[in-house]
């Protein structure tokens, strides 16, 4: 730990790290092809699953008042499945958001929040509803519609499923604009870790399949490539909160096959191009194993000619000094204004 020089982030991290001993991956990371064990394996995920996200709904304690804001859960019909008979969400083909619009407003740009967890934790209503103030706050205080989507995810519902459920929500969001408030020609994606690289894939389907256009994308503390092999990997592999390996079983969660690696859709650092792209925040860690495939991206973003904003903070994965959690805030508030609310 001799590399964090900040004090109270050190004592952040010693804090936090021994606590993630109750969330672990499954050990079984792909369904078993006999049809009992894959149903027995699909059922245990789900149950587990809803085990760790009651805990993290318990951690954020009571859903926050929330004032000026209109708040509407929603569902968002979804295509495809996981090939279990057994899931409800595939059963019910649509996955929950929650829409937070600003009151007094008739017509406003959107920002589609897509949230992290490694692909396969942090999402749920109860959770998502925990969270809500940082939402609320965003809708209230810019006057914007924010939509945090809640999508399906792995290891039982493995890539392409996730990024596509959320481009699918970027689509009936511009679909439903005049029931939603919307103003289509102003829509933004964002998301950390996990959700940042559905932010990246969803920005490069908006592109390659012609749209809906983005105004702007958010990208914090994103993943970006499935390699796990970069310089940060390597410096903060264990005790820096997230490690090499919980990055190293987060991608084999989400990919279906060796191929996928190499998909940009879901690891965006193999796009042969990222010309086209709407402009990006990127906000990186000091000590986070992510930092450095985040900078590259950044790098080829700006290389493409894509406006970038990139910030450094001093944090780790999941670990910040107090006053990092306004101050990212801030800079999304910051490149949102800019980029939707521009006359």
């Amino acid at each position: 730990m001799e590399l964090v020089t900040e004090p109270r982030l050190r004592e952040i991290i010693e804090q936090i790290t021994p606590g993630l001993a109750d969330s672990q991956a499954p050990t079984v990371r792909h369904p078993p092809t006999d049809p009992v064990a894959r149903d027995a394996w699909f059922a245990e995920v789900v149950r587990e699953r809803a085990r760790q996200q009651a805990q993290m709904a318990d951690s954020k304690g009571a859903e926050p008042a929330l004032e000026g804001v209109d708040v509407t859960e929603v569902r968002i019909p979804v295509t495809g499945n996981c090939g279990w008979t057994g899931c409800a969400e595939c059963t019910a083909g649509s996955i929950n958001a929650i829409v937070y619009r600003p009151v007094g407003v008739s017509t406003s740009p959107a920002y589609l929040h897509f949230h992290g967890g490694g692909f396969w934790l942090g999402g749920g209503l109860d959770v998502l509803r925990a969270g809500a103030a940082v939402h609320a706050a965003r809708a209230r205080d810019l006057g914007i519609v924010v939509i945090d989507v809640d999508y399906r995810m792995a290891p039982d519902h493995k890539f392409p499923l996730p990024v596509e459920d959320c481009y699918t929500a970027l689509t009936w969001v511009a679909s439903n604009a005049g029931q939603l408030g919307v103003d289509p020609a102003r829509l933004a994606v964002g998301g950390g870790s996990a959700g940042g690289a559905l932010t990246a894939g969803v920005t490069l389907m908006s592109r390659d399949r012609g749209g809906p256009a983005l105004s702007a994308q958010v990208l914090n503390i994103p993943a970006t490539d499935s390699g796990c092999n970069t310089a940060s990997m390597r410096l903060f592999a264990e005790g820096y909160v997230m490690t090499r390996q919980n990055a190293l079983e987060m991608w084999d969660m989400y990919l279906a096959s060796p191929a996928d690696a190499y998909d940009p859709y879901a690891s965006p650092m193999h796009a042969s191009n990222l010309g086209g792209l709407p402009p990006a925040l990127v906000v990186l860690g000091d000590y986070d194993v992510l930092r450095d495939e985040g900078a590259a991206y950044a790098r080829r973003l700006v290389d493409d000619g894509v406006t970038v904003t990139m910030r450094r903070l001093p944090q780790a994965h999941g670990a910040a000094l107090p006053e990092n959690g306004p101050e990212t805030e801030r800079l999304i508030d910051e490149v949102l204004r800019a980029n939707l609310l521009r006359n």
